[in-house]
């Protein structure tokens, strides 16, 4: 039940150690490695998913009949396209499918699965904490642009540039009606996890070792923004009922790396660091 906002962010700590500020630069992905492309580097300082994103809730065992301290564990799988990338909007060449304007050479998409907790905040379950117990994600490039969100296919199929995982999260759910399909309410959180893998025929820097902060809002958008995915790599959704569902959501995602003095700065602070520890040890 969780709309997610996705934000990315450099890995900063130890430079607080040593008590130094943090200077960041943008990523850069390069759209002309997969023609067709706009021969542009693009700056890829953040990807804007389009809000006809969708996510399907399976296994999730909460009712009315639930009371405090009831728990169920449920899996959450997310699937889009982005709406533009970097800090320019619409990115040249980028192909954004329905609602967007579905012009242009190339294609971003992403698809991510988590495994989360649910937790009865009150008697009939009409509030809920979600906790995440773990979780993958993923940013595919695709130079012949074909993702359909009411088909549910082409997110898939493209050159995978990014992935990672959620280690962490929290966020809640108060509901307004009954639980599941259809169920209105409102929320919000937070995921917390790293960047695994880098693509550097695509992306440079290396990404890998950088930590992804993810906020989580709820409700998502209805048709005709929203149009309800038929699958989910190649897996039928089929009729939504009170244990799985599809819901519609929305996402943004930032990178930042640390610049090279920096990271020099942090390894002369680590450095002198083990001076210190060394020392101490042989004065005992």
């Amino acid at each position: 039940m969780n709309t997610l906002k996705w934000m990315t962010s450099a890995a900063v700590a130890g430079l607080l150690m040593i008590g130094g500020a943090c200077a960041v630069q943008a990523s850069t992905l390069d759209t002309t490695t997969g023609l067709p492309g706009d021969g542009i580097l693009q700056d890829f300082s953040g990807i804007d998913w389009n809000a006809n994103g969708a996510g399907w809730v399976q296994g999730f065992n909460l009712t009315s009949a639930n009371t405090i301290g009831d728990i169920d564990v449920f899996t959450f799988t997310y699937q889009a396209f982005a709406a533009s990338i970097g800090t320019t909007s619409p990115t040249p060449n980028l192909y954004v499918a329905s609602p967007g304007p579905m012009t242009g050479g190339y294609e971003l998409t992403t698809y991510a699965t988590l495994t989360e907790t649910a937790i009865c905040q009150n008697v009939g379950c009409s509030s809920i904490a979600l906790i995440l117990n773990s979780g993958t994600w993923q940013v595919l490039f695709d130079n012949t642009p074909n993702a359909s969100q009411s088909a549910g296919t082409g997110f898939l199929d493209g050159v995978q540039i990014l992935a990672g995982n959620f280690t962490s999260g929290l966020s809640s759910f108060i509901a307004t009606g009954p639980i599941g399909p259809g169920s209105l309410g409102t929320g919000g959180g937070f995921l917390v996890g790293d960047v695994t893998y880098t693509n550097n025929a695509y992306v440079n820097p290396t990404l890998a070792g950088t930590t992804v902060q993810a906020s989580l809002q709820f409700p998502g958008q209805t048709s005709p923004t929203y149009s309800r995915p038929a699958a989910f790599n190649g897996v039928a959704t089929g009729t939504d009922t009170g244990t799985n569902f599809v819901l519609q959501t929305d996402t943004s995602q930032n990178f930042t790396v640390p610049e090279p003095e920096t990271l020099w700065l942090l390894g002369i602070g680590l450095i002198g660091m083990g001076m210190i520890g060394r020392r101490k040890q042989m004065q005992m």
